[in-house]
């Protein structure tokens, strides 16, 4: 029996759209070819910060300096943060959720302090998640399978009675290997989610 339900946050809960941030910092003289090259083709994960390595001042001046971008450290912080907005059909469904208090609601996510504070001051259904199993407090990176270990301990479920909903298959995959069932969720087909987890649970939306 399906009693937790763990979600994903970057294009799952909250679009992530990294074109905002890069307009940001080209506008500020930064070539796409030196954001490519600093972020190893953008990936901002490989400098440390969502594994908790370095702290949110060191991830700034990290990126200042590499970027050789001139702006103030909350300027950064904000250009930063400047790339989500609400998934409505999921906020939708987590309030559903909640409300009918049937599942117990988690969080499993590769994200940052400046990334989960934010969101958390602006998405106000994050809030609605009993618990939070963070990359950077986790120390570990989705699909490694330490976060898998430590968030099932951390969030305190049975992996057999849990679904995980993540949009990249690999994080799935990786999920599923502990016994978790798993959605990989299309943002742009919330109705084939509606069935996937209707189908695991037996309950229609």
């Amino acid at each position: 029996m399906i009693r937790n339900i763990v979600l994903d946050l970057g294009n799952v809960l909250v679009n992530v759209e990294y074109e905002r941030f890069i307009g940001k910092i080209t506008s500020r003289g930064v070539s796409k070819e030196a954001y490519m090259n600093f972020f190893q083709g953008g990936n901002y994960r490989l400098l440390g910060y969502e594994s908790g390595d370095i702290t949110t001042d060191e991830f700034i001046t990290k990126c200042l300096t590499g970027l050789n971008l001139k702006m103030e450290p909350d300027e950064y912080a904000n250009a930063f943060n400047d790339m989500f907005s609400e998934i409505e059909a999921m906020s939708s469904f987590v309030r559903k959720m909640k409300k009918e208090d049937n599942y117990r609601l988690f969080l499993l996510s590769n994200t940052s302090p400046l990334h989960f504070e934010y969101i958390k001051q602006n998405y106000d259904y994050i809030i609605l998640l009993e618990k939070y199993a963070l990359s950077y407090e986790l120390r570990s990176l989705k699909p490694e399978p330490a976060i898998y270990e430590s968030a099932l301990k951390h969030l305190g479920i049975v992996p057999e009675e849990s679904i995980f909903i993540d949009d990249l298959q690999a994080n799935c995959d990786a999920a599923g290997k502990f016994g978790i069932k798993t959605i990989c969720y299309d943002k742009n087909d919330h109705n084939k989610f509606e069935k996937e987890f209707e189908k695991l649970t037996a309950v229609s939306l």
